[in-house]
């Protein structure tokens, strides 16, 4: 069995294209986008807890 012509096919493809980087966003982003409507107002009240506690983190480390 040679490899040349297992060499010559693999030389064909060298990195991914511009459609499967693009493919691959929109997966990301579609994947993103319904766990970010399944998980609604208790995400955003998790979001604004945080932001409470660094704000209130912050202040009191701050100095005088």
């Amino acid at each position: 069995m040679s490899g040349k012509g297992v060499r010559k096919n693999y030389s064909k493809q060298k990195g991914y294209t511009l459609l499967e980087y693009c493919a691959g966003a929109a997966l990301l982003l579609s994947i993103v986008w319904a766990g970010m409507n399944a998980l609604g107002g208790s995400l955003d009240n998790y979001l604004r807890r945080v932001g409470t506690w660094l704000d209130n983190a912050t202040f009191e480390a701050s100095p005088e």
